[in-house]
């Protein structure tokens, strides 16, 4: 392993074990890293001093040039100035050059959102004949009724869960604890579904996993929910392009459009940054336009 890599896994440990950043945003942070440590190796640049701006500017302007689109590329250049902050801390190089990027200007779109009948028409879409289907259905209903992201509702664990408080005890990026509650219809599904077809799916094995894929016991993945996802989008005829995360844009939306102030919308998403709730205000902006179209008599 060569010195740069042996910084670059300190760097990782770093983020992972102090900064409690999530497994999902470490192995971000190591791809974009590592093209980084690639493109010097290619410069002939071992020592981490030697790297100055026009060095960065000239890494930037290879990846925009290979065809990176502006947000993978707004990424890269953040996790840089994280891995540089970091060089400065354990003071291998003196300053960090690299808050010095500009970071090119993206295009903000707003999230798909569903109406509250396409909301009906996915969950009525999930097949109740089976137990996967009322499985799956608990699941849609759980992450509509409370905005949860799909890796947290795949490792849902009973211990995590209130049913007779009908309230969540979760955590989501970088470990951050929140509570969020979950409604009753979410409850009536989650309790349908372990009294019966759960068991069933186990065949008499024991988990600590709520929404298990068999026998096996393990969780569902990621990609089992992100796929049932669009099949029941499919059965319902719902054309958006929709994914798990739709959901929980759905949710932020219609907790807003309700009259939820932004800040418990925040607190219920675990959005540590409220700038990053504030995109939904623009699609209650849109909502609340398109409602006086609607009403305004005078045309």
């Amino acid at each position: 392993m060569s010195r740069l890599e042996e910084t670059l896994e300190a760097f990782l440990n770093f983020l992972f074990w102090e900064k409690r950043a999530a497994e999902n945003t470490v192995l971000a942070y190591r791809q974009d890293v590592t093209s980084f440590i690639r493109f010097l190796e290619r410069q002939g640049i071992e020592d981490l001093q030697r790297v100055s701006l026009d060095v960065l500017e000239a890494f930037v302007a290879q990846e925009s040039q290979a065809g990176l689109e502006a947000t993978s590329l707004a990424r890269r250049i953040s996790a840089l100035r994280t891995f540089f902050r970091f060089l400065v801390r354990e003071k291998v190089v003196k300053e960090n050059v690299a808050q010095l990027l500009d970071t090119p200007r993206i295009r903000r779109h707003l999230p798909e959102v569903l109406t509250l009948e396409e909301v009906e028409a996915l969950i009525a879409a999930c097949d109740l004949t089976k137990p996967s289907g009322i499985r799956d259905r608990a699941i849609l209903e759980l992450m509509y009724s409370s905005g949860l992201r799909v890796s947290e509702v795949v490792l849902l664990e009973f211990q995590h869960v209130d049913l007779e408080e009908r309230m969540l005890r979760l955590w989501g990026k970088g470990f951050k604890e929140r509570i969020v509650p979950f409604g009753e219809r979410a409850k009536e599904a989650l309790l349908a579904y372990l009294h019966g077809p759960r068991r069933f799916l186990l065949k008499g094995r024991k988990s600590r996993y709520i929404f298990v894929s068999g026998p096996s016991g393990r969780p569902l993945s990621r990609q089992s929910v992100w796929n049932m996802v669009k099949r029941c989008a499919l059965r319902a005829g719902i054309t958006k392009r929709i994914t798990p995360h739709t959901l929980r844009h759905t949710f932020a939306t219609h907790l807003l459009e309700g009259g939820a102030e932004l800040r418990i919308v925040q607190e219920f998403l675990g959005h540590s940054d409220i700038a990053t709730t504030q995109i939904y205000t623009h699609v209650d902006r849109r909502f609340l336009c398109e409602s006086y179209e609607r009403a305004f008599p005078r045309k």
